[in-house]
């Protein structure tokens, strides 16, 4: 293969367009990772596990469910509970319906953690994230998002 060849493939705009998506995500999530542990504490991983226990009935979902919606391994979430209930965020608790189950139930210290977390935390948001989008822009990324999330092809990790 040329070196012309190889720039040919390298440049193919597809490869720019994900690696801004990417570049910009990670950029953001700097930002708001950087702000999170400076005034709260919490990582930004930590921050996303409390905000969804939080929007979940009684506060609380199994660890299995949990683990899908961020996309971690049962181990990864089962760390991630564990360093958030030594810090008063979270309880295990188990499913009176089957044993086997356990849940992850939001403290009342971790629902005003991260409810005084979620100020900073739209603050960053708008600073960096949606400052620089109209509504419209919004709508369509939303709907892109959207449907890149439902999305149930997944590489193997193997």
């Amino acid at each position: 293969m040329s070196l012309s060849t190889r720039s040919g493939v390298l440049d193919d705009d597809r490869i720019t367009e994900y690696g801004l998506m990417v570049e910009a995500n990670r950029r953001v999530a700097r930002v708001i990772e950087a702000s999170l542990r400076a005034s709260h504490g919490l990582t930004l991983v930590d921050f996303e596990a409390m905000v969804r226990l939080g929007r979940s009935p009684d506060n609380q979902m199994s660890m299995s469910v949990l683990a899908g919606q961020m996309v971690l391994t049962s181990g990864g979430v089962t760390r991630l509970l564990d360093r958030l209930a030594a810090q008063g965020h979270v309880e295990r608790v188990s499913c009176p319906s089957d044993r086997r189950v356990q849940w992850a139930r939001l403290t009342e210290h971790g629902l005003q953690t991260v409810s005084t977390a979620m100020t900073t935390h739209l603050q960053d948001l708008d600073e960096c994230y949606f400052s620089v989008m109209s509504d419209a822009d919004r709508s369509i990324l939303a709907g892109v998002l959207d449907r890149l999330r439902s999305t149930r092809r997944e590489a193997s990790a193997g």
